[in-house]
């Protein structure tokens, strides 16, 4: 055999052999605790709808939420009370982290003719959020360096 058709041959297998064994249970785990996981999952599909969905998407898009935000926190909270409503032990965990958010923003062009960036993105009535400007962040680019291009 030519090593491309080793290699299709062995990809064969190992999917072959992969079915038959994800039809059983899950893989890397117990019989066990293939079976346990598949009736949690089971429980959890039961308790979402897709109405359930369309709310709680609706819910938690439905003001600006970037890390740190009021509403971010809000958004974690009701999601834990879901979680908890639901059996799962949960809690929210506080990090300090670096976010970077600019004190200026400009965007210019000196030549070969001036032009300046507005820098505001226009509100969507299809999104109320992007129509919350005291909410909302300002667009920039947030990993790069200052300077001069």
């Amino acid at each position: 055999m030519k090593n491309h058709q080793l290699a299709i041959f062995c990809i064969v297998l190992t999917l072959i052999s992969y079915k038959s064994v994800s039809q059983d249970r899950i893989l890397g785990f117990s019989q066990a605790s293939s079976d346990a996981q598949k009736a949690l999952e089971k429980k959890f599909d039961e308790m979402v709808t897709p109405s359930n969905l369309d709310q709680w998407m609706k819910k938690l898009a439905a003001r600006p939420h970037h890390v740190g935000s009021p509403y971010g926190k809000e958004n974690a909270e009701f999601m834990t009370a879901l979680f908890r409503q639901w059996g799962f032990e949960t809690e929210i965990e506080t990090f300090q982290v670096l976010f970077p958010t600019p004190k200026l923003r400009s965007l210019e062009m000196i030549a070969p003719s001036v032009y300046k960036a507005g820098l505001e993105e226009p509100a969507l009535k299809e999104d109320v959020a992007t129509n919350q400007k005291k909410e909302q962040l300002p667009p920039y680019n947030g990993y790069s360096i200052d300077g001069d291009v």
